[in-house]
């Protein structure tokens, strides 16, 4: 696929997600607004964003590969990888709120919540990424906290999993994120938030 070409997933004939607002939006901060960061629902229109956000996150991973794959089979992966998450997400998380992380305007993250699963007063982060040239900003942090401080408001705990790998977990863990007990396996780590600390006074580099 060139990078021009429009994005289609395969065999599905209404490729978006239908837009609609979002349930619980997360209010601002004082330290988001001082430096310019928002949410908002995601849109079809931010497929394009989407799709890089999450070729991104593969970068590394298709470097590791070096050779053995060259550029043409490691974008058909990536796309295709791309596919198969939209499609689950729209799937399995059909109420769950899509959001676009923005700064000054411009998209730099998501954040995915789905509320409530199955009754229970839980809310699971199933996605939160940031652009590579915006991370080790403080971005993540100031959303991180915003999102708990609602949780809290509402009574709600925070669940996810995270790649033991992953650098985000060091993140979760200054939050009062903890693992949940016998859930250490090679893929993933459930972690869980319950009222735990909401760190005050981040700061934004740059």
């Amino acid at each position: 696929m060139k990078a021009d070409e429009p994005f289609r997933l395969p065999g599905v004939a209404i490729p978006q997600r239908a837009p609609r607002p979002l349930r619980f939006p997360v209010p601002s901060t004082p330290e988001m607004d001082s430096h310019g960061i928002t949410l908002r629902a995601e849109t079809p229109d931010d497929i394009p964003f989407i799709r890089r956000l999450y070729a991104g996150s593969r970068a590394a991973e298709m470097t590791a590969l070096g050779s053995m794959w060259d550029r043409d089979t490691k974008r058909d992966f990536v796309e295709k990888q791309f596919a198969y998450q939209y499609l689950h997400h729209a799937t399995h998380y059909a109420d769950a709120d899509f959001a676009i992380i923005l700064r000054h305007g411009q998209p730099v993250g998501r954040i995915y919540l789905f509320w409530g699963a199955g009754g229970l007063r839980d809310c699971r982060l199933f996605e939160f990424m940031i652009l590579p040239d915006f991370r080790e900003m403080g971005i993540g942090s100031l959303v991180l906290a915003a999102l708990l401080r609602l949780a809290r408001s509402m009574q709600y705990s925070i669940s996810l999993n995270v790649e033991p790998t992953n650098p985000a977990r060091r993140l979760y863990a200054r939050f009062g994120f903890v693992p949940e007990e016998g859930g250490f396996n090679r893929a993933s780590i459930p972690m869980k938030w319950q009222d735990g600390p909401i760190h005050q006074g981040l700061r934004l580099a740059g």
